[in-house]
C-alpha cells in the first residue's frame, strides 16, 4: 500500500489546459498548500488513471493524477487544503507495461495502451475498463520516459 495525493476531473475531450490544471493542483499541495504549511519533494512517477467511457452517453473519461507521497510522509500526509485534492491509498499492483520515450499525449497513450493490449493478446489477462500512464520526468526534459499499464488480473 502506498498513499498518494490525487486529484480528478471528467473530460470530454482530452485537454491539455485540464491535465495542467491537475497537475498544478498536486504542485501547489507538494509546494506546502496544505494543513502543515510542509514543502514536500517532486516524486516519480507522476500517474494518472484513465476510465473512459464514463458520464454523459459513455462520451466522457475521467482522469485522476496522482504524486506519491515521499516514503517518510507516508504514514501522516498531511492533508490538502484544496477541497477538489485528496489523500488516497493504492494497493500494490501486478502491471503490464508498455515503456516510450519523447513527449506524449492522449492520443499517443491511447496508441500506446493498444499496442499493449494487441502484444499481451489475451483479454482474459488484465482489467480493461481502465490504464495508468506514467510520466518519470519533467516536462522540458528531452529524453522522456513514459509508460501505460493495464491492471494484470490474478
Amino acid at each position: 500500500m502506498s498513499q498518494w495525493v490525487a486529484t480528478k476531473d471528467l473530460v470530454t475531450r482530452y485537454d491539455a489546459l485540464k491535465n495542467s490544471n491537475m497537475f498544478y493542483k498536486l504542485f501547489h499541495y507538494i509546494s506546502g498548500k496544505n494543513t502543515l504549511g510542509m514543502k514536500m519533494p517532486m516524486t516519480a512517477p507522476v500517474l494518472r488513471t484513465v476510465i473512459p467511457g464514463v458520464g454523459r452517453n459513455n462520451q466522457q473519461t475521467m482522469m485522476e493524477m496522482h504524486f506519491m507521497i515521499p516514503h517518510n510522509m507516508q504514514p501522516f500526509p498531511p492533508a490538502p487544503t484544496d477541497p477538489t485534492v485528496y489523500i488516497t491509498t493504492l494497493p500494490p499492483l501486478d502491471v503490464y507495461v508498455k515503456s516510450f520515450g519523447g513527449f506524449t499525449n492522449h492520443r499517443m497513450n491511447l496508441m500506446k495502451v493498444e499496442e499493449l493490449k494487441n502484444q499481451i493478446n489475451n483479454r482474459n489477462l488484465y482489467h480493461g475498463d481502465h490504464f495508468y500512464t506514467a510520466g518519470y520526468d519533467g516536462p522540458r526534459s528531452m529524453n522522456r520516459h513514459n509508460e501505460v499499464w493495464l491492471v494484470a488480473k490474478n
